[in-house]
């Protein structure tokens, strides 16, 4: 009965050896972080998780589910994250609630859902990956939350939702970031007061457009916003930008002007990333007064607010009278809002209504209201 004691202590012997070995003990650590990974990967109804130090993450959803509720927690800790691709190509889902607890939808999460129909989004999310909804065609009602402040190239392309503002506006924002002028036609576009970014290829091959202004709110023009826009010729922009992505004004073979108020060492230090050799060359006009101001901006500011009202107002007053308004050419250029050559109340009410749809939240340019 004794003899078997002697094998077996022997290959017990052997392994204590085998992993005591310094090769063994590289590996060992690894070997234990792979099983962790595996005892944090589950299941809860369609969908599969992992769990992390301070989150959970959903990663995968059955290819037939239909209609799915995303739990807020799962084993104790919050669901924070939707994993890229978790839900691409579920042919069959047609619904899909997300908790409030979600912040971030990776890249590609909901690509190609062709029946996705109801979507309701976090209050607090704040990112949302490249091609996240993209070529969701059924996809026709978001409710986007003020949270979010990153939004990925094509987040939405393809959908529903993105035609119907595009229909309303082609100059299609979210939370002060111009996601989308694709189909912008005018030749000079002339971005609203309040923008804050222009987002990932947001005027990708606007052929026709010939002229961007942009107002002292924008800070940032992101990845490939104006690539491929080959008649652009003049950039305006009334200063404060700090970041121009990679590519932004890539083949944008024709831009030959840059005017702003930002003084030189205060371009230089834009971050500018590569890609951009177009811009690289075109003449910088430094405390530039403007080629133009904006129309109705007539104290310069680069926004449109009541102030600008009682400008154009007193000015038009004082004409009344016979007391010439004391206009700068650029003031006077901005005044006439309808290009009728002169201002007058039709260019106060303009104005008017422009300030009110832009403050109500009814994104709009002049072509709107004027044609």
């Amino acid at each position: 009965m004794k003899n078997w004691k002697k094998p077996i202590a022997a290959v017990l012997a052997g392994i204590c050896c085998v992993v005591g070995m310094p090769q063994v003990q590289l590996v060992l650590p690894a070997l234990q972080a792979a099983a962790a990974e595996t005892a944090d990967t589950g299941t809860v109804g369609t969908l599969t998780y992992t769990l992390e130090s301070d989150r959970a993450v959903i990663t995968q959803c059955d290819e037939n589910a239909e209609e799915v509720v995303i739990p807020s927690e799962i084993e104790g800790k919050p669901v924070l994250e939707i994993g890229e691709g978790a839900f691409q190509f579920c042919e069959k889902l047609t619904s899909v609630e997300i908790p409030d607890t979600v912040q971030t939808i990776g890249k590609n999460a909901f690509w190609s859902c062709h029946k996705l129909q109801d979507v309701t989004l976090p209050k607090n999310l704040v990112s949302v990956g490249d091609n996240c909804f993209r070529s969701c065609g059924l996809l026709e009602k978001l409710d986007i939350p003020e949270t979010l402040q990153k939004i990925g190239l094509d987040a939405f392309c393809n959908t529903a939702w993105l035609k119907n503002q595009q229909a309303v506006n082609p100059l299609v924002q979210v939370n002060h970031i111009l996601i989308d002028g694709t189909t912008y036609s005018g030749t000079t576009a002339e971005i609203p007061g309040g923008i804050t970014e222009i987002g990932n290829f947001a005027f990708y091959q606007c052929e026709n457009l010939q002229k961007v202004i942009l107002p002292e709110s924008v800070t940032k023009i992101d990845w490939g916003a104006f690539w491929q826009c080959s008649s652009l010729e003049t950039l305006t922009t009334q200063g404060n930008l700090t970041e121009i992505g990679e590519s932004a004004f890539s083949d944008c073979t024709k831009l030959s002007a840059v005017y702003t108020a930002m003084a030189e060492d205060e371009w230089n230090n834009i971050q500018i990333e590569s890609g951009n050799e177009s811009l690289a060359q075109a003449v910088v006009h430094y405390n530039s007064t403007f080629e133009t101001l904006l129309l109705g901006d007539m104290d310069g500011s680069g926004t449109l607010d009541s102030t600008d009202v009682f400008y154009l107002m007193l000015g038009i007053a004082q004409s009344a009278v016979g007391i010439s308004p004391d206009w700068t050419a650029a003031q006077e250029k901005a005044a006439d809002i309808d290009g009728s050559g002169r201002a007058d109340s039709t260019d106060v009410f303009y104005l008017m209504l422009y300030i009110a749809q832009n403050g109500a939240g009814i994104p709009t340019v002049w072509e709107d209201i004027i044609g």
